[in-house]
């Protein structure tokens, strides 16, 4: 028989449910984005190709291995990349080029020449697009979109408050449960003279 989940684990998988699906709503936004070399605005996505929306998940740590209580706590996870595509990156250092070009075959780019034409992606103008666009991540430095930081810091007040009394009702229950084990001792006893 599985064991009964905590009122504090009821409100921990409430909160970790709610920051998942806002994180999952605001990475797939589109969003104006205002290019930091040209100075134009632009309209895109967050998350390309679903993978990183797809990878958020969380997990609910209440007891240990033993099935012991330990403090409970959340933990979320997510592709390695997601935590720079939250937090932005200081200017200084680029990106790999290797995941930038599977990103630029995936997106659907169209390569343009010094004219304006539109040109054929071959390998080596994906893997000189990869460079540019790793020296500009070097040289500007990307823009947080904070699509996790945001319900965080958003739905922590709220969750405050859902957790103090869950830790309360917790501990009555076990406080409870504490004098029904003593009541049910002294019932069982022989009684004295």
């Amino acid at each position: 028989m599985p064991k009964k989940q905590s009122k504090r684990g009821e409100v921990l998988q409430e909160f970790a449910d709610r920051i998942v699906k806002l994180a999952k709503i605001n990475i797939g936004a589109t969003q104006t984005v205002t290019s930091p070399s040209t100075g134009r605005s632009y309209k895109k996505r967050i998350d390309n190709t679903g993978a990183l929306r797809n990878s958020i998940d969380s997990e609910i740590i209440e007891r240990d291995d033993k099935g012991r209580f330990v403090s409970a706590f959340v933990s979320f996870e997510m592709l390695d990349y997601g935590y720079y595509v939250d937090a932005g990156r200081r200017a200084g250092k680029g990106i790999p080029t290797a995941p930038l070009i599977s990103w630029i075959r995936s997106k659907p780019l169209r390569m343009r020449d010094k004219d304006g034409q539109f040109v054929k992606m071959t390998e080596a103008r994906v893997k000189s697009l990869a460079f540019l666009i790793s020296r500009a991540a070097k040289t500007y430095g990307m823009k947080p979109t904070n699509f996790i930081s945001e319900p965080l810091e958003d739905e922590t007040p709220k969750f405050a408050d859902e957790i103090t009394e869950a830790i309360a009702s917790d501990n009555l229950e076990y406080i409870s449960l504490q004098f029904d084990a003593i009541d049910s001792k002294n019932a069982n006893q022989p009684k004295r003279p």
